[in-house]
């Protein structure tokens, strides 16, 4: 029978593969046998401790073999993970912690402030030498796994749910795509707190693979990435294009090939092909082969499939390929009417993976996730800008909003803006994504004084306490006035191409 839940896709593999390595992480490994006895032994704590089928756990560890076991446990007694990034402040963590409405704490809590149940990362540990049987609990297709929080446009995280269903359905959606096997061995890359971790956990457990887990301290230093690599035999690699780009020069400039590599997926923005002309001259397209994957956090993980092509290192856009199976897209102008084949417009998308819904927001789930038709499915309004091309498949255009996609974070421009200007001595702020050249891409944000000139070392302090690291920008641009358009609105391009033009 085929599987419903993530529980049962698990199972499977413990079944089939009991003896085989399900998890390493640095000198350690794990059997899928032994995995599964772990996570068994957490899930039990967690029902013993109050957990019940559809609460919300807090997870807030760093990458290591315990994280994973962690997610497991918290599916298997039918709850549904709540990942606090470690880079997090304490502010936006207690934020996170209380919308969700957690009801049990897993990890570290040096950053925050609870009285719920803790499981703490000694106890964590311990479970791992304490085989448990499997812990009686129901768990359905329609059931929570995780509530991942994105960046919002009003300057405050909005939680997106995502089922069961959801996570089985991209499995199934890409299984016919790539040839993953037992033999591979994934990279867990990315923070469990940024969906892309979904796709690294399930790829590999669903299939059988080794997981190997990346130490935060390495992620990083791209040359620690390439020995870990080396070191693991990594078949199948995750990555955003930006650190695509520095792990692959420190791998030629140390003239190491990678020749192990199977598949390297880029995924968390946009993707220029002709930037991965001097590793294809090295490697070709087909040892490994290198897959383009569009995705939002509300359609879980991944929407689109293309593999890339030499063909591809000329092109000038961004490819993003063909939906999916079972999702169906729209391109439509602002009235929601689909624009003709070349034109550009809103990428709108229904299907098994759309998570339909964001956690206790039901203006802002109308807004985004209303049906297309009435009385149809639930259908996304993506906001981001693409066309389809003559052969169908679809060219990424960026953002129709101020959101944007930097090193694999999505990243609302507001909350930036925001977090300046709570600052006492500025009244206005406008965020922007510079090119400091060579595709280098940071974050900018120009300011404008209330009477006296403010020190940039007090506003990093600032926004370091009020967003995560990877929202903080590289630069602040003090200005003298507020540019406008003849319709007076801000003239946000004016103020970006003055830093261009070096004012």
């Amino acid at each position: 029978m085929h599987a419903t839940t993530l529980v049962e896709v698990f199972d499977r593999s413990v079944r089939a593969n009991p003896d085989r390595v399900a998890l390493v992480y640095e000198d350690t490994e794990h059997t899928y046998g032994r995995l599964d006895e772990w996570s068994n032994g957490i899930a039990q704590w967690l029902r013993d401790n109050g957990v019940r089928p559809g609460d919300r756990v807090a997870l807030r560890l760093a990458p290591c073999a315990d994280v994973v076991a962690a997610i497991l446990g918290i599916v298997k007694c039918g709850a549904a993970y709540v990942p606090l990034d470690i880079r997090n402040p304490r502010s936006r963590s207690e934020f996170v912690l209380a919308d969700a409405g957690a009801v049990a704490f897993v990890g570290d809590l040096s950053e925050t402030d609870t009285n719920l149940p803790h499981l703490d990362t000694e106890t964590l540990a311990a479970l791992a030498s304490r085989p448990a049987a499997p812990v009686d609990a129901e768990v359905s297709t329609e059931d929570v796994a995780y509530v991942i929080y994105t960046s919002g446009t009003t300057g405050t995280p909005k939680g997106v749910p995502i089922r069961h269903g959801n996570v089985v359905a991209l499995l199934d959606a890409t299984a016919p795509l790539f040839e993953f096997d037992r033999d591979d061995r994934w990279l867990l890359f990315h923070s469990v707190a940024f969906d892309f971790s979904v796709w690294e956990i399930w790829g590999a457990l669903s299939t059988g693979a080794g997981l190997v887990v990346l130490p935060h301290w390495t992620a990083r230093d791209p040359a620690a990435v390439v020995d870990v690599l080396v070191a693991n035999e990594v078949t199948v690699l995750n990555q955003t294009p930006t650190a695509f780009a520095s792990l692959a020069a420190t791998a030629q400039r140390r003239d190491i090939t990678l020749s192990g590599l199977r598949y390297v997926v880029f995924g968390g923005e946009k993707l220029l092909p002709r930037t991965l002309s001097d590793w294809v001259a090295r490697h070709g397209v087909k040892n490994p082969r290198l897959v383009n994957m569009y995705g939002i956090t509300e359609t879980t993980v991944h929407t689109t499939f293309h593999e890339l092509t030499a063909d591809d290192l000329d092109d000038t856009g961004s490819p993003i390929g063909r939906p999916l199976p079972g999702f169906e897209a729209l391109v439509v102008d602002d009235d929601g009417t689909p624009v003709a084949a070349g034109e550009v417009g809103e990428l709108w998308l229904t299907g098994p993976q759309v998570a339909g819904r964001y956690l206790d927001r039901p203006e802002l789930t109308a807004e985004r996730f209303g049906p297309a038709v009435p009385g149809g499915p639930a259908c996304y309004r993506s906001g981001d800008l693409v066309a389809q091309r003559p052969d169908g498949t679809l060219e990424y255009h960026g953002r129709k909003d101020l959101q944007v996609k930097l090193r694999g974070h999505r990243i609302e421009l507001g909350d930036i803006e925001e977090a300046v200007r709570s600052h006492e001595g500025v009244t206005e702020a406008v965020a922007f994504v510079h090119d400091f050249g060579d595709g280098d891409l940071r974050l900018v944000c120009a300011y404008l004084p209330t009477t006296d000139p403010v020190k940039h070392r007090e506003l990093r302090a600032h926004v370091k306490a009020l967003l995560p690291s990877y929202m903080h920008p590289s630069a602040y641009q003090e200005i003298d006035e507020l540019p406008r358009t003849v319709n007076g609105k801000l003239d946000r391009a004016k103020i970006a191409r003055s830093r261009e033009q070096g004012a």
